[in-house]
């Protein structure tokens, strides 16, 4: 069955059907950026995947345009995932996990600053531990010109409104969103946008938007 689904993908140029675990083994069969399933703990997940950036085959599992979406949300809503796949969205924890624990991944994070200047930052290492580890974050292995602002949080628990697991008494959530923080922060991506999205090395700490894509080394 799989091998007739994936053959009329191939003819087609459309994923109607597979079960690809992430937007890299979709790139086998498309070629066009867009929202299609995947199936990263054996039930669908609807992802936007960038299939143009870098040479493609990324899974976004973060994106912030324009303050659409509330990103102030509890532990529950940060594990499942929220917002609108086709415009702001954040993927899951457990989804998070579940992708980055079934083999080596890349993360990718492109940012827009105040003067509107894109930048990016990619690390060649990125894990997310499961719901136990309290979402774990691995990361390093750092290159790109934002700046690393995420290897000061590598080794933190995951922070959310109703959970904080920071190293400043469970403060940095009220200012800066929920997010690995430690004390509090070198980046904070899922900030409120009315006071930017924080990344310390850009002008004002600002950015204006961003997205966090992962890939499949």
């Amino acid at each position: 069955m799989l091998r007739m689904l994936t053959r009329d993908v191939k003819t087609s140029g459309v994923c109607k059907m597979t079960t690809a675990t992430d937007c890299t083994e979709l790139q086998k069969y498309i070629s066009h950026s867009d929202v299609y399933p995947i199936y990263p703990d054996k039930s669908e997940v609807k992802v936007y995947c960038d299939m143009t950036t870098d040479g493609g085959g990324w899974t976004i599992i973060q994106r912030r345009l324009d303050g659409t979406v509330n990103f102030q949300r509890s532990w529950k809503d940060c594990e499942n995932g929220f917002g609108n796949v086709d415009s702001e969205y954040w993927l899951g924890n457990k989804h998070i996990h579940s992708l980055t624990s079934s083999g080596k991944y890349e993360l990718r994070i492109d940012l827009t600053d105040l003067s509107n200047t894109k930048k990016y930052a990619v690390y060649k290492t990125f894990i997310i531990g499961d719901a136990a580890s309290k979402y774990k974050l691995t990361v390093g292995e750092y290159s790109g010109n934002a700046g690393d602002q995420m290897t000061y949080h590598n080794g933190m628990k995951f922070s959310s409104t109703d959970q904080g697991n920071d190293e400043a008494g469970g403060s940095c959530v009220d200012i800066h969103g929920p997010w690995w923080h430690k004390s509090c922060c070198y980046s904070a991506l899922n900030r409120k946008l009315n006071i930017n999205l924080y990344w310390r090395t850009f002008s004002s700490n600002a950015a204006k938007t961003s997205v966090m894509m992962i890939r499949k080394l």
